[in-house]
């Protein structure tokens, strides 16, 4: 043991050492400190800033690093999408910082066939692909709804519920109709574009309301404006 781990040492600091590992080529080089895998020469400038190590994949090559175990593995480099980071399927993997894990990338499974992340929490989104533990910043979202847009309380065919008809519903339910209750919200949360559309609905009925009700005022005060006429002749 104490051999191999002075040969690595040796190997490391010697800046002209060059190993040939293989009957047939270079597979292993050192200059100057810096380590090549793959290639005979460094292909960087030496400076203090270039990496330390160096991996050359032939020109056919299809990945560049593959890490496995039994049917577990990583692979960097190129695949079905092109050149990025591939897992072994049905594989959960995870990034962790001082002893916490901050970043889930889930499996594939029947309920969610796209896969899914997970930054702050071990929660599994299940059917969505996001799930984060805590607060989120963001300079835009966008929700792009595939149900109908409250438009349709504009139509002539909208029954729009009487303000009686409002008034018992909150004092029967505690809450307006087709909104969701706190109890709902607190057990199941909410969906975001869901709710925009419900509250949308409930601010184009209260548009009617006011319409209606400024209807009344108008002619409430061209009949007072009358009875002041007839009083004042």
């Amino acid at each position: 043991m104490k051999k191999t781990a002075l040969l690595i040492v040796l190997f490391l600091a010697n800046a002209a050492f060059a190993q040939q590992w293989s009957t047939s080529t270079n597979s292993i080089y050192s200059n100057n400190n810096k380590v090549v895998i793959g290639g005979t020469t460094y292909s960087g400038s030496f400076g203090t800033n270039e990496p330390l190590l160096q991996l050359v994949a032939p020109a056919n090559a299809t990945s560049w690093l593959t890490m496995s175990g039994h049917s577990k593995g990583i692979t960097f480099g190129a695949g079905q999408y092109g050149t990025g980071l591939y897992l072994s399927a049905g594989e959960p993997f995870f990034f962790a910082y001082s002893g916490t894990k901050v970043l889930n990338v889930n499996p594939i499974t029947a309920g969610n066939p796209g896969g899914s992340v997970s930054i702050g929490t071990a929660l599994n989104p299940g059917g969505y692909k996001l799930a984060v533990g805590g607060k989120i910043m963001a300079e835009e979202l966008k929700v792009q709804l595939q149900a109908q847009w409250p438009d349709y309380v504009f139509t002539k065919d909208y029954q729009l519920p009487t303000l009686d008809e409002v008034e018992k519903q909150i004092q029967e339910k505690g809450h307006l109709a087709n909104v969701p209750s706190a109890c709902e919200v607190e057990e199941n949360g909410f969906e975001v574009g869901d709710m925009a559309r419900i509250q949308q609905e409930k601010i184009e009925e209260l548009t009617l309301y006011i319409i209606e009700l400024n209807k009344k005022l108008e002619a409430q005060d061209k009949r007072m404006q009358l009875l002041e006429a007839k009083i004042n002749n």
